[in-house]
């Protein structure tokens, strides 16, 4: 028993492809001046230096399409933590936005590194979460120590694969110093990269060169790429669900054949950043139903082309962790899943349309995925479960509690027993005097406290090696006037 969802037929998904080829061929991509811009112009695209546009033969996106795996590795600390690509729904946080809502004082703050450790904690503590992505990016120290900080920060606490950014080419050497650290040498990073990056897009078919360059680089040493578009429908997209996916799935083959082109053994993923503008509003949504709607569309066509597909399910425009948070993160997120995306973030923790972070919407939300994990996960319908000699044994009487295999699946997981959910009876219920906010910020302090108690899981020498390393990389950048 398992969910078979199809949201888009084979010819809807070929026609989306087709039109996004079309779009490529023949209005291009806008790179500007770059080395990616250069490698196209190598390979047979029509290339337009002034503009900064390639124009895409179909060959060419085809060709570097071919090269597309499925089964991409996300390497944890362990093997035990690895995230593999494996058709299965993984969860992952996001968004670094720069804000916190304070859960003990109630209100909106600057975010800090001490608010990135914590949330950090928190999730890696919720099950249902299989890689980690900084929740927050802390406003408290110098803008070139910001990058080394975030991984520094994540890596002492979390064992998780760690997907982020990466900016410039100042950037990638340290960075890389820190991997030996982790992984040992440059090679088992290759083999189990412990780090991918976010490179987004910008809607409409265009992408910040010097960037992408960056992050070819960085995938010439391994380097997992999701390809994040990020069109909003109505805005930088048609209003439409199927025009908006279109110009998603374009943007991404854009990028995605650059990035072959300079390495055809590249790991590059595809993402589905679509929302939508409320024209009522004037504001973007990312918890819009459509953008859902987009989201599982993006999703089949990757998978129709036979690449892994990152959606953003978890995704609230609510301000606070109330009803409207559970609804359209319940919801996306089943959608999502439905269509069978490999990762789903949008994300755990975060309100406000990925604005905001809380520690206890981290508690609450690894519930919402923990659910929606079960709802789409397989189920054994055989004779053994169907049970029907059982049924008859125990006949009009009804009594299944008093029977050994009752218990015996009850322990072995056969029903989702939740955390922050009551199904106390009212009564009960009352006079335990909680709710479910009440409830995640007690789990908040719990775990907090369990990981201050074991303290960091990297070693003192790793620590200082690391530290050391984004100490020396973030002075050597100022001293060269790099930023």
């Amino acid at each position: 028993m398992r969910a078979q969802v199809e949201w888009l037929s084979t010819a809807e998904k070929d026609l989306i492809y087709e039109e996004a080829l079309g779009l490529l061929e023949r209005m291009g991509m806008k790179f500007g001046a770059c080395k990616a811009l250069d490698t196209l112009a190598g390979a047979g695209a029509a290339v337009d230096r002034e503009t900064g546009v390639a124009k895409f033969p179909r060959a060419l996106v085809e060709r570097a399409l071919k090269t597309c795996k499925r089964d991409i590795v996300l390497g944890g600390a362990t093997p035990a933590d690895d995230c593999v690509m494996d058709g299965e729904v993984h969860f992952t946080p996001s968004g670094t936005p720069n804000h916190t809502l304070d859960f003990e004082t109630g209100e909106y703050r600057p975010s800090t590194h001490e608010d990135l450790r914590e949330a950090t904690i928190v999730a890696d503590a919720q099950p249902a979460v299989d890689i980690m992505w900084p929740l927050v990016t802390g406003v408290d120290c110098p803008e070139e120590q910001q990058l080394f900080l975030d991984y520094s920060t994540v890596l002492k606490v979390s064992p998780l694969h760690i997907q982020h950014e990466i900016h410039a080419d100042w950037q990638i050497e340290p960075l890389m110093r820190m991997m030996e650290v982790v992984c040992g040498s440059r090679e088992e990073f290759r083999r189990r990269p412990r780090i991918s990056f976010t490179m987004c897009t910008a809607s409409p078919l265009s992408v910040n060169g010097p960037v992408l360059d960056t992050n070819i680089t960085m995938a010439g040493y391994g380097t997992p790429i999701l390809v994040y578009p990020m069109p909003i429908a109505g805005a930088t997209a048609p209003i439409t669900v199927a025009g908006t996916v279109t110009m998603d799935v374009a943007e991404w083959l854009g990028v995605m054949t650059a990035i072959k082109l300079s390495d055809p053994n590249a790991p590059v993923l595809m993402g589905a950043g679509t929302s939508v503008l409320d024209m009522r509003a004037t504001t973007f949504s990312f918890g819009a139903l459509e953008a859902g709607l987009m989201c599982a569309a993006v999703a089949e066509v990757g998978h129709h082309l036979g690449v892994p597909v990152l959606c953003p399910g978890l995704a609230t425009d609510a301000k606070y962790g109330g009803i409207q948070a559970g609804f359209e993160k319940a919801l996306k997120g089943l959608v999502c899943a439905s269509a069978g995306a490999d990762l789903i973030t949008g994300g755990i923790g975060l309100l406000n349309g990925a604005n905001v972070m809380s520690l206890p919407q981290i508690v609450i939300d690894g519930e919402i995925a923990a659910m929606i994990k079960r709802i789409v996960a397989a189920r054994e319908v055989s004779h053994e479960t169907v049970m029907a000699e059982m049924i008859e044994r125990i006949g009009w009487a009804g009594n299944y509690l008093k029977e050994k295999e009752t218990r015996t699946r009850v322990r072995a997981g056969e029903t989702f027993f939740p955390t922050v959910a009551t199904r106390l009876s009212f009564e009960m219920w009352k006079q335990s005097g909680t709710d479910e906010f009440k409830t995640a910020s007690a789990e908040v302090r719990t775990i907090l406290r369990a990981a201050d108690e074991r303290g960091p899981i990297m070693s003192a020498a790793d620590i200082k090696a690391i530290d050391e390393i984004a100490d020396r990389g973030a002075a050597e950048a100022v001293a060269k006037g790099l930023i």
